[in-house]
């Protein structure tokens, strides 16, 4: 409890107050009257209120001044969801990074070309006195060389085959008498890069076979790896036996089919049947180019007794070379 007031037992209670509080301040207003008049319409009333200069606002500023001249936002008549911007923001634009999702549009002052635009007549003519006084085309005309220059013999080793052709046909259309001449000095076709490609392309094959010992060189995933160079020896075969067919060597053809045909021979037997059709086709084809050039050529004795060895050499790895044998019986026979 607490003490009582002076003189008296009466109990009293404390007034308490907040640290900061502010202490009251009493307000005095005081009015004032005009002289006396007319009090209908010469009556004014002023009034002085005693309080805090805290509690009074303090004069506007200019700036503040300019902003309350301006007015309130006057607003569409009509919604619109586009938020209305003030000029000031539409005319200094915030700069944004450019996002992932974004695309720019770059705006150019530049006027554009257009395709349906037609050049004018004197820019095209200034562009034809360019190009012929340009320092490149005299260049490259310096360092031409014209075919005149280097002898047939030395140019013709630049030639590709069929550009060969071309000449030779020109010059046997031009001068038919030079015909015989030139077929008696034909050489057979040259065999050797033929059998080098035969040779890269069975190396290849047994490159693609495992070289452990535990795995098998004749089984399916062996096959697997060695099938696409299979295919482009086949694929050899068939080419160079139709290039001696188009040119007609059939001598050639017949030694050609023999010489591949060891090649053939000498690739792995897989354990599938069905992964040796590749092998079967190879032998077919040689065996049926080979039938083909016996036909066209007049072969002698001495040349059929040889021939008809290899042949039953290779009898063994297809059948159809029975029919190549058979062929070559009968001429003997008729020769008799």
């Amino acid at each position: 409890m607490a003490e009582g007031g002076f003189g008296t037992g009466e109990p009293v209670a404390h007034r308490t107050r907040g640290a900061l509080e502010e202490l009251p301040r009493s307000a005095t207003i005081s009015l004032h009257q005009s002289p006396a008049g007319n009090f209908d319409n010469n009556t004014s009333w002023s009034a002085t209120v005693n309080l805090p200069s805290s509690y009074l606002s303090p004069t506007p500023s200019p700036d503040e001044l300019v902003i309350r001249d301006r007015g309130r936002r006057s607003l569409p008549l009509e919604w619109s969801p586009i938020p209305i911007e003030s000029p000031i923001k539409r005319q200094t634009p915030i700069k944004r990074s450019p996002t992932k999702g974004m695309i720019i549009l770059r705006s150019s002052p530049r006027k554009r070309l257009q395709l349906t635009d037609t050049p004018s007549k004197d820019l095209l003519e200034n562009r034809r006195r360019l190009m012929q006084m340009s320092p490149i085309l005299k260049k490259c005309r310096s360092l031409t060389v014209s075919p005149s220059q280097s002898p047939p013999e030395v140019a013709i080793k630049g030639l590709s085959q069929n550009q060969l052709v071309d000449v030779l046909n020109h010059v046997l259309t031009s001068h038919p008498e030079l015909k015989d001449e030139i077929s008696n000095i034909l050489p057979q076709p040259d065999l050797k890069h033929m059998e080098e490609k035969l040779n890269q392309q069975k190396k290849c094959i047994f490159k693609s076979l495992p070289v452990s010992r535990l795995a098998s060189k004749t089984d399916s995933p062996a096959y697997n790896k060695a099938s696409p160079h299979l295919t482009t020896f086949k694929k050899a075969i068939i080419e160079q036996c139709g290039q001696l067919v188009e040119a007609e060597q059939w001598m050639s053809l017949v030694d050609y089919s023999l010489l591949a045909w060891s090649y053939v021979r000498a690739t792995p037997i897989w354990d599938s049947v069905q992964h040796n059709n590749c092998r079967r086709a190879c032998f077919k084809t040689l065996s049926t180019h080979c039938l083909q050039g016996l036909k066209n050529v007049p072969w002698t004795h001495e040349q059929l007794e040889k021939l008809l060895k290899k042949l039953e050499q290779c009898r063994s790895d297809h059948e159809e070379m029975q029919q190549c044998i058979e062929h070559v019986r009968t001429v003997m026979s008729n020769q008799v």
